[in-house]
């Protein structure tokens, strides 16, 4: 009868069934055994250098998208301030008056600035849809997780919310 307690106990409603949390499987606590002292230092240099890294690569990923999507802008305003009268040296540029006038060239540099804030916005969607893609953020670590022993790249794989 005390097992068929237990059971009920997690019945909610006419059909909806809690499930407990899983045990955890640990002989210290219900994170695992504490490590020593250098491991514990070793181990949390060796996490804020992970981190170090997967920050590194979420800002090298940052770059190479807003490059990549801001491009067509920034050749716009390139080739609009180049042909500038007030800009342009003929000796090494080798535009001529006759190549582009300035109101052409105001007209792509106007264009270059209209088009670069919906394209920051693009760049900045396809940016967050790849950091959720590759889960970068999930690779993040705490450093108190140097504390206790146990495999540091387990939770990549299942995320799970216990309530």
């Amino acid at each position: 009868s005390g097992r068929g307690e237990k059971e009920e106990e997690f019945w909610i409603g006419e059909g909806v069934k809690m499930l407990p949390p899983p045990v955890a499987h640990s002989e210290g606590s219900a994170w695992g055994s504490r490590r020593g002292r250098c491991g514990c230092v070793a181990c949390g240099a060796a996490l804020v250098l992970w981190n170090l890294c997967v920050i590194l690569a979420s800002a090298l990923l940052l770059a190479v998208v807003f490059s990549v999507v801001l491009l067509p802008a920034m050749l716009l305003l390139y080739a609009g301030f180049l042909c500038h009268s007030r800009v342009r040296c003929q000796q090494r540029c080798g535009f001529s008056s006759t190549d582009c006038s300035d109101l052409f060239c105001s007209a792509l540099i106007i264009l270059g600035f209209v088009m670069m804030s919906p394209l920051v916005v693009v760049a900045a969607a396809v940016f967050c849809g790849l950091l959720r893609r590759f889960r970068l953020l999930l690779l993040i670590q705490p450093i108190t997780r140097a504390r206790y022993q146990g495999g540091l790249l387990d939770w990549v794989g299942s995320v799970h919310a216990w309530v």
